[in-house]
Order: structure tokens, then C-alpha cells, then sequence
């Protein structure tokens, strides 16, 4: 690459210019600022034919590539070659594996996002990993290996981990909403590890972004412009406010609340719901978040520690249970949702739709209701979350912190890609604080 990237600046001979015209690019800004890439300097004996736009953006990739991998390597080793591109999460804009050279040659990711997050996002791994390991424990998330900041863009260089392939070991079918018998023993070691680290970082104070998630965001997503946007791609003039109030009918004949009244019922309710005492926390325990190490051991990716860029003064710190709310969420029914929107099988979701009344939901085929594998799991979470809260208690938030997380999910049209995966979405979102109502209205009864 760096070869080729050499060749670019040249200029070529006088007779290859007179000969055929010469594209010139300019780069502005960062490492490669004031290179001229000339496709003129691609020698015809070399090519065979005059160079093309296609020439071009070959030599401006190479050069570009070669200079960013160079840059990296002085951080992570050696002679680095370029692996594999990775989808970017919620909170990055790529992500890159590479291999470096030598002997001792490594694979190495690069997550390339804003630079004040890459700052608080590889502060925090590097703390957790410090606490973790003084207490004789593998790191909880890949090994940092440097941070280097770009101006307004920052790249956490850090240890690759391997795809556990968690889906295919969850879940008995391959719409994948059906938990396997041996579902919560598969998360054993992650559920282990989270455990041990909940409890060493426990501390007697209600974390600040209590209220938020389980209140107050709920209000404030409906007003973020991707969740009024993303509605308006799937379902154009349609009244938002009148389906989040409407009612919903689910199978079988269920009404519930709508959003409206669910979210009025937390403003009530919720203040007296806060957890008293938190700890450390990842904040998206998503299945794809959960990695394996060289050596087999759980590893975790991507922790989130802010919300809708809402600053606070104890980042990292949360509740737990609300941490493995984040996991509920995609046990059910988040992971079955993305994989047929994933398949474009919007059928997988719905029977027959009527998108001109979106609160009748009734034809939805996904599995509304605790399987005993599911309860089996919730009941695994509930025992990894530290303290001695009563279960109902414990129940109680995870459900809303589901809830909270697949209100999430709404604003995001490209996951989606479909009303019928909305309308899932929406549904277990209000499905999962009636299950919270009624819990608590039982236990306090």
C-alpha cells in the first residue's frame, strides 16, 4: 500500500501528460493534509490503458488506508494489514480490524467514533479492566492498546475478540424466538463474570440516571427527531400522539395501555421504584455485545454509558438491574425482531396488518408471554443482580428497563427497515410496562 501511495505523488513525465489528461485530488485536513494524488502518475505501461475514475479512488483508498493503518500501528505494532470492516454500533461511525506483523502478531480493532466518547468510553474499560483483574478475575473487556484523537474524531485501538455466536447456542429456532432448555446455563460464564463485578464495584447511593431511564425517558424519545422521523418514513401522516394513546389489542384478545397512559402510570409510580444502591455497569448488554476470548472466557464490547448524550456526574455507574434489563430485552424479543427485518420477512412479524389501525396488533406472531426457559433466565438475572431487594422489586425494573430499551430502538429506521418491525417494537414496549404495572399493583395490593 505504501508503494502505491509513493507512486501517487509523482507527477509522471512531460510526454505522459501531454498524452492524456490527468485527474488531480487534493486531501484536506489531518495526517494526509496537502497531498495531491495525481492519476496521471499510474504509468500506461503498467495499466496497458489510460487510468479511470475507477483508478483513481484506488490510489486515494490505498494511500489513505496505508497512512491510517501506519498511524494505528505506531500504537499496536507493526507492519499492519487490513482484516476486516465491522458494522458500527449506536454510538461509533466504523469500525476496522487489522493484523500487525511479526512473530507476535495480533488482531487488532479500531472503533472510530466522536472523540470525547472514545475519551470516557476506553477511560472507563481501562478502569474496569484494573479493578477486575486486582481481584484475580479475566478483564470484562478487551484488552486497550491506545487511543488516538483526531480533532473532533477519536479510535480506541483495542484486542479483537471472537464472534460467541450467541444466537445459534440461545435459541432453538431460527426466527429465534424460542429460548433453548439450556438457554441460562449458555450464559453462565458472561451472567459469572458481570456478577462478580457488580458486586465488587457496589456502593450504597441511587445512581443519577435512575430517574431517566425509568421515567423520564420515555417522554423524551418521542421527541427526539430520529423517533418523529423514522415514523413518519414507515407510517407518513399518520397521528403519532393518537397511537401512542390508543389502546392496544394483542392476541388473544389482551388490551393493554398505550404509551401515553404507560408512561403517565411511571411518573406516579417510578420515584418510588428507584433503586436505592448501584454499581459499575455496561449499559447495553445486547447479545452481539458478547464476545469470547482467544482462550474461551466471556468478554464484553461497546458498554454505553450515556443516553441521548445526557452528561452526568457518576458515568458508569447504574443500576444493575436495569443493566440486565438490557439482556431480557433481547432475549425477547429484540433478537427475532432484527433477524426478520434482517431477512426482509416482515411476514415473520405479523399476520395481516391494517397499517390505517396500528393499534390492532392482534395478528402478531411472536410469542407474547414467559416461556418457563424465559422465566428460568429472569430468574438467573434477578439472582445476578448484588443485594437483597425483594424479587417483585427486582422484577418490577427489569421490565421497564426492557421497556426503556426497546423505546430505544424506535428512532432507529435503518435497524427496522419496516412498519411490521415498528409495530413489534412499540408492542412489546408497552407489553413489557404492563408487566410492571401488574406487578407491582399485585405486590403492593
Amino acid at each position: 500500500m505504501a508503494a502505491v501511495a509513493d507512486r501517487a505523488l509523482a507527477t509522471g513525465n512531460a510526454e505522459d501528460a501531454a498524452e492524456r489528461p490527468s485527474r488531480r485530488t487534493f486531501l484536506i485536513g489531518g495526517e494526509l493534509h496537502g497531498w495531491c494524488l495525481d492519476s496521471g502518475a499510474v504509468p500506461p505501461a503498467e495499466t496497458g490503458e489510460r487510468a479511470t475514475a475507477d483508478d483513481e479512488t484506488e490510489l486515494i483508498s490505498a494511500a489513505v488506508i496505508a497512512s491510517r493503518l501506519r498511524t494505528w500501528a505506531a500504537l499496536a505494532g507493526p507492519a499492519p494489514a487490513f482484516t476486516t470492516a465491522h458494522r458500527p454500533g449506536s454510538d461509533s461511525t466504523g469500525v476496522v480490524q487489522f493484523r500487525t506483523g511479526g512473530k507476535d502478531g495480533k488482531e487488532i480493532v479500531a472503533k472510530i467514533g466522536d472523540a470525547a466518547m472514545i475519551r470516557s468510553e476506553t477511560a472507563f474499560i481501562a478502569r474496569t479492566n484494573s479493578a477486575v483483574t486486582a481481584i484475580g478475575r479475566d478483564p470484562l473487556f478487551p484488552e486497550l492498546h491506545g487511543v488516538h484523537i483526531e480533532g473532533h474524531q477519536g479510535v480506541s485501538l483495542m484486542e479483537a475478540g471472537h464472534p460467541a455466536e450467541l444466537d445459534a447456542q440461545l435459541f432453538q429456532d431460527d426466527a429465534r424466538t424460542e429460548l433453548r432448555p439450556d438457554a441460562a446455563d449458555t450464559l453462565g460464564p458472561y451472567l459469572d463474570q458481570l456478577g462478580s463485578w457488580y458486586r465488587l464495584t457496589a456502593a450504597g447511593h441511587t445512581p443519577t440516571s435512575g430517574d431517566y431511564l425509568y421515567r423520564e425517558r420515555f417522554h423524551a424519545l418521542r421527541e427526539q427527531p430520529a423517533f418523529l422521523s423514522t415514523f413518519r418514513a414507515f407510517f407518513g401522516d399518520l397521528d403519532l400522539d393518537a397511537l401512542l394513546g390508543a389502546e392496544l389489542l394483542l392476541p388473544g384478545g389482551q388490551r393493554i395501555p398505550g404509551y401515553t397512559e404507560a408512561a403517565a402510570w411511571l411518573d406516579e409510580h417510578a420515584p418510588g421504584l428507584l433503586p436505592r444502591t448501584g454499581s459499575q455497569v455496561h449499559g447495553d448488554i445486547f447479545p452481539t455485545n458478547m464476545l469470547r476470548r482467544a482462550g474461551g472466557g466471556p468478554m464484553f464490547i461497546d458498554p454505553r454509558t450515556v443516553w441521548e448524550k445526557r452528561q452526568r456526574p457518576d458515568v458508569g455507574y447504574g443500576d444493575p438491574v436495569f443493566d440486565l434489563a438490557t439482556l431480557l430485552h433481547g432475549l425477547l424479543p429484540m433478537t427475532a425482531i432484527l433477524q426478520a427485518s434482517k431477512q426482509d420477512r416482515p411476514q415473520d412479524l405479523f399476520g395481516q396488518l391494517d397499517l390505517t389501525r396500528p393499534h390492532d396488533l392482534s395478528s402478531l406472531r411472536l410469542p407474547m408471554h414467559f416461556s418457563p426457559e424465559l422465566r428460568a433466565m429472569e430468574s438467573r438475572l434477578a439472582a445476578t443482580a448484588p443485594g437483597d431487594e425483594p424479587v417483585d422489586a427486582v422484577r418490577c425494573r427489569l421490565y421497564i428497563g426492557a421497556a426503556c430499551s426497546l423505546a430505544g430502538w424506535l428512532k432507529y429506521e435503518h435497524s427496522l427497515r419496516s412498519p411490521h418491525a415498528w409495530l413489534a417494537t412499540y408492542a412489546y414496549t408497552a407489553w413489557y410496562l404492563w408487566q410492571a404495572r401488574s406487578v407491582h399493583e399485585n405486590h403492593s395490593s
